[in-house]
């Protein structure tokens, strides 16, 4: 029997899964993220407090500025308990206290924010440019005792 020309040929299924795109969207989003991932770490050097903490050194009591809600900044410091100061008077004592510190030997001033929880991001934030502007490198952010979860009996 002759084969016609108009004939055609069945040929076998291909049951395979194609994984070229697939593998070629993996790709870009791989590049995606390499791409973003180093814009996500910039911002603020701050060392958030741990549930469990060592306890301070005894020798040097750390520096408390608190800040209310309505933007009155505090600071306590050695003998000097909840003074009110403001912002530029700040930068100039915490720089002092700094240089005090370098030229006795001791190790750098510890730095904790006592923040109202009705505070502004922005109006901590600004605080921390503050620190920073007057050479502290570590914050610390005090926080109150969780509430007990109730539990389901």
């Amino acid at each position: 029997m002759r084969h016609s020309p108009y004939r055609r040929e069945k040929k076998a299924l291909n049951a395979e899964m194609n994984v070229v795109p697939y593998i070629d969207v993996m790709l870009v989003l791989l590049v995606i993220f390499m791409v973003t991932v180093p814009m996500l770490t910039t911002g603020v050097d701050v060392d958030l407090p741990k549930e469990q903490t060592n306890a301070m050194s005894q020798n040097q009591l750390p520096v408390i500025i608190s800040l209310t809600s309505s933007g009155e900044i505090f600071i306590s410091y050695e003998n000097n308990i909840d003074m009110p100061i403001s912002e530029p008077e700040l930068i100039s004592t915490l720089s002092n206290l700094q240089m005090q510190n370098n030229n006795a030997g001791e190790p750098p001033i510890q730095v904790m924010i006592n923040a109202d929880q009705n505070n502004q991001y922005g109006a901590i934030m600004a605080l921390m440019a503050n620190l920073q502007q007057a050479g502290i490198q570590k914050v610390g952010l005090l926080t109150g005792s969780p509430l007990p979860t109730p539990q389901l009996q």
